[in-house]
């Protein structure tokens, strides 16, 4: 029961997450974030290109392109591990959801058109003191190594606000989003 109260409550932000993505944005290097700030949790929406996890955008076609796929759906439902809080928030994900969509998940045709996949994933993280939760630092590009930057929007129930983090500057302060 206490599931599904979590999850009606919210489904309105995983919602307005998803609305607050791009539709047809694709280049690689750069993802998006989108990241809903709301009584002590956070929503967090994610698309990134194929290319940036695993490196192609093709279908999987041999067992170590396979095996690559794995790993990054793996590593990809662990947002902790990707996004990380301030251990004093005491924050945990309470669910994650990872899915590669796209072309190329279909078999290569003969015709020149290019294909594109990409990850997304949505995530619900509660916090037992949010206002501790002051940063958040993004070990995502220690992970992925052909990813470069993140733009992230960000929501809470007064502002929204975009912020682009990269692997050169992998940390988001999260206090001038509120």
């Amino acid at each position: 029961m206490k599931s599904a109260v979590i999850a009606l409550t919210f489904l309105p932000a995983a919602l307005l997450a998803q609305e607050a993505l791009p539709s047809g944005s694709h280049i690689h290097g750069t993802g998006h974030l989108s990241i809903i700030i709301s009584e002590g949790a956070f929503t967090l929406m994610l698309q990134v290109p194929g290319a940036d996890v695993v490196g192609f955008e093709e279908a999987a076609e041999t067992d170590a392109d396979r095996e690559r796929v794995a790993a990054a759906v793996s590593d990809l439902s662990k947002p902790l591990e990707l996004f990380a809080l301030p251990t004093e928030a005491g924050c945990a994900a309470v669910s994650a959801n990872v899915a590669l969509v796209g072309e190329g998940l279909r078999p290569q045709t003969d015709t020149a058109e290019e294909s594109h996949t990409e990850f997304q994933a949505d995530y619900v993280v509660q916090c037992d003191d949010i206002n501790a939760a002051t940063v958040m630092e993004f070990p995502y590009f220690e992970r992925f190594e052909m990813a470069q930057r993140l733009t992230v929007k960000m929501a809470t129930s007064t502002d929204e606000r975009t912020f682009e983090v990269s692997r050169e500057m992998p940390v988001l302060n999260l206090l001038d989003a509120q």
